[in-house]
């Protein structure tokens, strides 16, 4: 049987989430393992984020065999006790921790220190730059923290004093990096530094975009840097000097180590992974301007020299080679190059064009961390004569694989425009439907245009213990009949899907209302689509259940909770309709209390709305569920009949008046008071040919009965 491995996350729109987790799906792919991806929030006591985090408590040991928490995004603003605290919901779960160590659950981490260091020291020692500005993460999180300590210390030790004006304090929101250049530049009217350092790349683009809508030029004016190395920081422009957090790393030693815990093996207690800085455009790096340091090494001349060292450069990547799918990429393209610069061809250009024509991401990644550290490799190892001739090549080859990504991209922005009208189409589709079955009609049509072919819609109680199936769609095949199911199920076993599968779980919730959750089978890779679409499908069905609440009112007396007349009319049409149709048997009753208007002036209108209220209840009891009780107004009621011929309608009368005589009211003044009514009987075709006149002629028979002394039935006559 396949392992089922969860993955608690808090959004799919961020870089380092979506980083993250394709490391685990890429791998669990490869184990032939499904993964279960539970979209809550952060880990804070705000309205939105409890309605997000309920969907938490669908993770038992019964329907996860292992689970993986991204503690570090989920718990990014909050004490770490909290964190930890929230962990221990799942201590009888293999589970791993991401980006946070917490004790006695195997945590995979980044070192931030290497790479950091070597960014800072990059930009005071090669670049000169002397006035810096900063600007944290949130300081309860252990990563901003620390980065936070290194920049100060950096700073320290190369006798650097920043002003605490020119310190920000962010939460690693693209909208906190904006708001550090405008504090900067409007709140503290600062003289623009030589480079801002943000805690993570995400406010870094923020900034960036901030200061091209200024039109300060980076890096000519100003210099930027970034954390984390996600997507978007290479396809900026300028494309962003950053410290390489080996996320798809994370997610992929993630994903192994909790499957070693599910098999009872051994695991380290922490796994620690490098970082390395990336340099690129935003720091000021262009060819030849800036003199970068680097270790003295005994210089080659030869390609035979160069072959002994592919080792050190092996190491100089910083690759755990054998984890990788493509684990001779760099050793192959480290040959290419050094031939093409020894034997002055074009193999190495030849041989990155190949791959990129492969368009693999994951591929066009690896080769811009590869050129780049060739670039590195030869300043440590090349004499002068070969370094320019080899810079240039490198050059040539970061410019295609660029060129390469810019395609790509344009490709992506393409995609995007489409699932972005795609949305538009469902968002539409959605406002205009007023109805349940409307708006499961609709997503079940619109999903599969944006490749997700599979999902469910499950309705659950406030603490997600009763659970139903509303609808699902598996392909091809539609299934709306509902189903109640075990609470230790994600979705009905019976319908959970028979390939490895991906499922994105999210909560359906509006406001303070929460409604169930939606199970989505992977399908579009930007994450931002499922959260749209929960957002969307939920406001739907907010809309949906205040319409019918909406429409309860305007056809439910308030004081019963019986139909009101308007709706016993509209029914009663559709009722002749159907008797005329399939040539059926219609009968209806009109009943009025006896007296009432005694109890009523003589104890008041309130007394006399409980009594009401109490026949209302008791109508309700001595009728079948096809029957159409409601309340006409006054102390009238009437009861529609379908399928019921005059015989069968007199017994309904006849119940009725012996079981409300049992029915006896306590009045204020102690006494009792034992309740009558007066019932007219209408019967289609018995008593009239004419089922339009049923209701009109009952109305005259209850009257009748109420001549004769009230306390029986009259039936209708032509």
């Amino acid at each position: 049987m396949r392992k089922k491995i969860g993955v608690i996350i808090n959004y799919l729109y961020e870089g380092y989430q979506l980083k993250v987790l394709s490391g685990i799906l890429n791998t669990a792919r490869n184990y032939n393992t499904d993964v279960l991806v539970f979209v809550g929030g952060n880990l804070n006591s705000d309205i939105e984020n409890i309605q997000r985090n309920k969907i938490y408590k669908l993770i038992t040991s019964k329907n996860v065999d292992g689970l993986i928490i991204l503690g570090l995004v989920l718990g990014y603003n909050i004490p770490k006790e909290k964190i930890i605290q929230f962990y221990k919901n799942f201590v009888d779960i293999p589970t791993v921790s991401i980006g946070i160590k917490v004790k006695n659950f195997p945590s995979i981490i980044t070192d931030n220190s290497k790479g950091f260091i070597s960014l800072l020291n990059h930009l005071v020692k090669d670049h000169k730059y002397k006035n810096f500005a900063f600007v944290t993460g949130p300081l309860n999180n252990d990563e901003a923290k620390e980065r936070y300590e290194i920049f100060l210390r950096v700073m320290g030790e190369n006798h650097m004093e920043v002003s605490s004006d020119y310190i920000y304090y962010g939460d690693f929101s693209k909208i906190s990096g904006i708001n550090a250049v405008k504090a900067f530049l409007d709140e503290r009217k600062l003289k623009l530094p030589d480079v801002i350092v943000f805690s993570n790349d995400i406010m870094a683009i923020g900034g960036i975009e901030e200061l091209k809508r200024r039109n300060i030029k980076i890096p000519e004016e100003i210099a930027i840097t970034g954390f984390d190395n996600i997507e978007e920081s290479y396809s900026i422009t300028p494309s962003l000097t950053t410290v390489d957090q080996p996320l798809y790393k994370l997610g992929e030693t993630a994903l192994e180590t909790c499957l070693s815990l599910t098999l009872g093996e051994k695991t380290r207690e922490d796994v620690i992974l490098p970082t390395k800085l990336i340099i690129r455009e935003s720091c000021g790096h262009k060819e030849g301007t800036v003199n970068i340091y680097f270790p003295e090494k005994e210089k080659v001349k030869n390609i035979s020299e160069i072959r002994k060292l592919k080792k050190d450069f092996l190491e100089l990547l910083e690759k755990d080679l054998k984890d990788k799918k493509n684990y001779q990429l760099p050793s192959e393209i480290y040959d290419f190059f050094f031939t093409s610069l020894f034997e002055n061809n074009q193999v190495f250009l030849n041989k990155i064009c190949e791959y990129l024509e492969k368009e693999e991401p994951e591929t066009i990644e690896e080769l811009k961390e590869i050129t780049s550290s060739l670039y590195l490799f030869v300043q440590i190892y090349l004499e002068e004569d070969l370094k320019k001739t080899a810079e240039n090549l490198i050059l040539t080859a970061e410019k295609i694989i660029k060129a390469y990504s810019e395609k790509l991209l344009r490709y992506e922005k393409f995609k995007i425009n489409e699932e972005t009208e795609l949305l538009g189409y469902v968002g539409s589709d959605l406002l205009s439907s007023f109805r349940m079955e409307d708006i499961l009609e609709r997503i079940s049509i619109r999903l599969p245009e944006l490749n997700i072919n599979t999902f469910y819609l499950i309705s659950t109680d406030e603490n997600l213990e009763k659970r139903k199936l509303i609808f699902a769609r598996l392909k091809d095949r539609i299934v709306q009949e509902e189903i109640s199911f075990n609470s230790n199920e994600i979705i009905p076993q019976k319908l959970y899907p028979k390939e490895r599968t991906t499922l994105i779980i999210k909560p359906l919730y509006f406001q303070e209302s929460f409604f169930g959750y939606i199970v989505f089978e992977y399908g579009p890779k930007r994450g931002v689509i499922y959260e749209i679409l929960r957002s969307q499908i939920s406001a739907a069905i907010q809309g949906a259940k205040l319409f019918e609440e909406l429409n309860q009112l305007a056809i439910t007396d308030p004081l019963t909770k019986l139909p009101n007349r308007r709706y016993i009319e509209a029914e009663f049409q559709k009722e002749i309709e159907r008797s005329k149709r399939y040539s059926s048997p219609l009968s209806v009753m009109v009943l009025d209390l006896d007296n009432f208007k005694i109890i009523n002036d003589t104890f008041g209108h309130q007394y006399g709305d409980g009594v009401l209220k109490k026949i209302a209840e008791n109508l309700r009891k001595y009728c079948r569920k096809v029957d159409i009780v409601g309340r006409f107004g006054g102390d009238e009621f009437v009861i529609i009949l379908p399928e019921t011929n005059l015989e069968k309608s007199i017994k309904v009368a006849d119940k009725i008046i012996k079981n409300l005589e049992k029915m006896n009211i306590t009045l204020p003044n102690g006494e009792k008071v034992y309740i009558s009514v007066s019932i007219g009987i209408a019967s289609y075709p018995e008593t009239t040919k004419d089922p339009e006149k049923l209701l009109s002629l009952a109305d005259i028979a209850m009257y009748n009965a109420k001549k004769l002394g009230g306390k029986q039935y009259s039936v209708a006559s032509f």
